[in-house]
């Protein structure tokens, strides 16, 4: 009984990957937007931004996207040392935060690949 339609919890778990992944546009906007403000000098955008990733960090994880998860994780440990340092972000700082906002870009976007594949079986 393990099966999808015949499981309502793991029929229940399918429409919430779905929607996870159907708000994942607005998720990397929220990303984007931090580093943006972050560019800008906003020192606040860097807390903002390690939030956004902490809660991508728990939350992938819990919809089933390890991958998600992982990249969130390291992210976020990215931008904690990156604060705990207190001083002016530099050129190669804001390229490793575009990389790690690249990485779950492709997170999420490889996740929407496996799930539409397993929608189709």
């Amino acid at each position: 009984m393990g099966d999808a339609e015949h499981d309502p919890f793991e029929a229940a778990m399918k429409v919430l990957r779905a929607q996870y992944l159907a708000d994942a546009p607005e998720r990397v906007r929220e990303l984007s937007a931090a580093l943006g403000r972050l560019r800008a000098r906003d020192q606040a955008a860097l807390a903002d931004l390690q939030r956004c990733f902490h809660r991508l960090a728990g939350s992938g994880g819990s919809y089933g996207f390890p991958e998600i998860t992982s990249r969130s994780r390291a992210a976020e440990q990215a931008v904690a040392a990156l604060a705990a340092e207190a001083r002016p972000l530099l050129r190669p700082d804001f390229t490793a935060l575009e990389q790690h906002v690249l990485g779950v870009t492709d997170a999420f976007r490889d996740a929407q690949r496996d799930h539409e594949a397993e929608a189709q079986r």
